[in-house]
């Protein structure tokens, strides 16, 4: 069940070391990538990148990230996590959502999600939300890892 006070909203710089933790706290779901406050600060100023978080008051209990070509109509979604412990409540779906709802006013037509081929949690997540199983890339991680990629057109 999700919290009343939870809201979604767009990220803010005080959020980079939050975001961070819960990077770290989850880091076997993604890319091994050096992942820093100024690394997260970067690329959130990038005009083709957006990330929102979830939180509760100031803290971030979860948060996407948006890669958007709106002159094409496509997007890529990832990273996105929650928090251990508030995981399986409905708060990947509401940034989900929200993050669709923008790209719906960007004029964005297809999303697409890369997830490791292994994170079963994540591929049940997005197909749950309406993504179907488009193709599979061999070795495509710097460790060698498979990924599945997952669309949807809005």
């Amino acid at each position: 069940m999700l919290s009343e006070k939870l809201s979604i909203r767009a990220f803010k710089e005080d959020d980079a070391r939050q975001v961070v933790r819960l990077h770290h706290e989850s880091s076997e779901r993604f890319e091994e990538l050096e992942i820093t406050e100024d690394f997260i600060n970067s690329i959130a100023q990038r005009s083709d990148f957006k990330f929102f978080v979830a939180g509760d008051g100031e803290e971030v209990t979860g948060f996407i990230g948006l890669l958007f070509h709106v002159n094409v109509g496509r997007a890529e979604v990832g990273p996105i996590c929650v928090n251990p412990l508030h995981r399986r409540r409905g708060i990947g779906t509401k940034l989900l959502d929200y993050t669709t709802n923008f790209l719906k006013q960007a004029g964005v037509k297809r999303i697409i999600a890369k997830v490791k081929l292994n994170n079963e949690e994540a591929i049940d997540f997005f197909k749950a939300n309406g993504f179907v199983e488009e193709g599979h890339f061999k070795e495509y991680t710097v460790k060698g890892e498979d990924v599945v990629q997952l669309r949807r057109f809005i």
